[in-house]
């Protein structure tokens, strides 16, 4: 087993760890964000030393940037932008920037699919034009979708699509 591929098990356990908290609690646990910090940069330094703990710290400033105004619209709740900030930093610019356009397709795949399936396609389009005006919205209108759902296989494509043309790895 290739030491790119070792380096992988760490963020795919803080995503997984959030995955289950989220599913069973509705809401990513501040103490397991906290745990995943500490083997993010742990996991970074032993893989990739100075260097990766630099290019993490890159990542983890992309999710805040792009991150944080989708939390003020209530695009994502904060638990999520917190979880991709620790997974930020056992990843770099590149990685974090593929997992976040994965993602948000999944998201939009996984909450297009839900809302048709509990026929809501009407208030989830009446939700999706609140929150690109910016109006007041009854929070109770909202579609939810655990977003770390998004997150995994964000990742899981990433990780396939890297490993399908052969240069990931």
């Amino acid at each position: 087993m290739s030491r790119s591929i070792l380096a992988t098990v760490i963020p795919s356990v803080i995503l997984l760890g959030a995955l289950v908290t989220d599913l069973r609690s509705h809401k990513i646990l501040n103490s397991w964000v906290m745990i995943s910090i500490v083997l993010a940069v742990c996991n970074t330094f032993y893989f990739f030393g100075w260097t990766g703990l630099q290019e993490g710290a890159v990542a983890s400033l992309v999710v805040l940037i792009v991150m944080i105004p989708l939390v003020l619209i209530g695009a994502l709740g904060s638990g999520d932008m917190k979880i991709l900030f620790a997974f930020a930093l056992a990843s770099t610019f590149q990685e974090i920037f593929s997992v976040l356009v994965f993602s948000i397709l999944w998201g939009a795949v996984i909450g297009i699919a839900s809302a048709i399936m509990k026929g809501q396609t009407k208030r989830l389009f009446g939700n999706t034009l609140g929150i690109l005006t910016g109006k007041t919205r009854d929070s109770t209108e909202f579609q939810k979708v655990p977003y770390t759902v998004a997150l995994v296989l964000g990742w899981v494509t990433y990780l396939v699509i890297g490993f399908s043309q052969g240069g990931f790895f």
